[in-house]
Order: C-alpha cells, then sequence, then structure tokens
C-alpha cells in the first residue's frame, strides 16, 4: 500500500508485517514507478485491490548490479510468485485473462513469478513486486466496455457509406476502361 506525503515526488511506502507496519520514504525522481493516477479505471473490475500475502510465496536473492560491498552481503532482490489456478481470491475470468496476457511470467508448473531489483532496499523491492502484481490483475481484471446503440448506428452508417463510396468508385473505373475500347 502506498500513499503520498507531500507534493514533492516523494512518498512513503507501507508494508503490513506480522509484527509491525513498516514506513519507509521512497524517492521516486530516481525510478520509473506506477501510482494510482498511471492504473486504469477500476469502476468496471471485479478485482478490490487486496492481494492475500499469506498465499504468496516471497523470496529473496543477491541482485546484481552495481552496490560496492554490501551488494554481496544483502539478498534485496525480491521474488514473488503464486500458483495461478490455486488463487481462491482471484476470480476464474481474471485467472484466464492473466494467463494470456502474462504468459511469459508464467512457470511450466502454473505459477506467476514477479521479481523486483529495483532499488537496494529489500522493503522498497518487496512494496515494488506488490504494485507490479496488482497492476497486472487490474489490467487483466477490466472488462472490455460494449457498444452503445448510438454507436452501432453510426458504425452501419459509416460501413455502408465506404461500402456505397467503393462501388461508384469500381463504376466511374469500369466506364472508363469501356470509353478506351469504343474509339
Amino acid at each position: 500500500m502506498m500513499r503520498f506525503v507531500s507534493s514533492c515526488k516523494r512518498f512513503t511506502v507501507l508494508l503490513q508485517s506480522p509484527l509491525n507496519t513498516v514506513s519507509i520514504p521512497f524517492e521516486t525522481s530516481r525510478f520509473k514507478h506506477t501510482d494510482a493516477r498511471a492504473r486504469p479505471d477500476t469502476s468496471s473490475v471485479d478485482f478490490a485491490g487486496y492481494i492475500p500475502v499469506n498465499e504468496l510465496d516471497i523470496s529473496y536473492a543477491r541482485s546484481s548490479g552495481p552496490g560496492g560491498q554490501n551488494v554481496n552481503k544483502v539478498n534485496t532482490k525480491v521474488e514473488v510468485r503464486f500458483h495461478l489456478q490455486s488463487a481462491s481470491w482471484l476470480s476464474q475470468e481474471i485467472k484466464d485473462k492473466l494467463k494470456e496476457m502474462e504468459s511469459n511470467k508464467i512457470t511450466k508448473d502454473g505459477y506467476l513469478v514477479v521479481s523486483s531489483e529495483r532499488t537496494r532496499i529489500q522493503l522498497l523491492n518487496q512494496a515494488d513486486c506488490m504494485d507490479k502484481l496488482r497492476t497486472m490483475i487490474f489490467r487483466a481484471a477490466i472488462r472490455p466496455r460494449g457498444l452503445t446503440q448510438e454507436e452501432i448506428q453510426l458504425r452501419d452508417k459509416r460501413l455502408a457509406k465506404a461500402k456505397e463510396q467503393t462501388l461508384l468508385m469500381k463504376r466511374t473505373h469500369s466506364l472508363t476502361k469501356q470509353n478506351r475500347g469504343s474509339m
């Protein structure tokens, strides 16, 4: 869960653990990060945004890249995985859409894997993984909006006009060819 602290580009990351709540300031100017404004409209979505942490497998590893001596000692890379078909907190429709949209992140065993090594702080990477996962589910949960009767009529009118223009062009081309032979 993320919430804004001030009008500048800093906000606080809140992570709920079994023992306590941890609050860490997170500078967004250095990292490309999705926030609530970048998320799609959730008015027609089956997913409320709650992800049960106890049903996720969270593992930690050493990050790659620069970081000095500390990078070899601290496990900052976070990998969140869960079995997609046995996730009781997602509807079958969302599971199918996730399987279709995120097929490159699903293992042979059916686990959806999301990882982050964006920062050198384990809690921020965990928050980033949860945000990535939540965004994926929101995108998969959006239902396509159906056409209204007015939009259907407008579409049919445009198609009929295009068909009429095509026939007119064919007629003029045919007449041009016929006039060539009569000379």
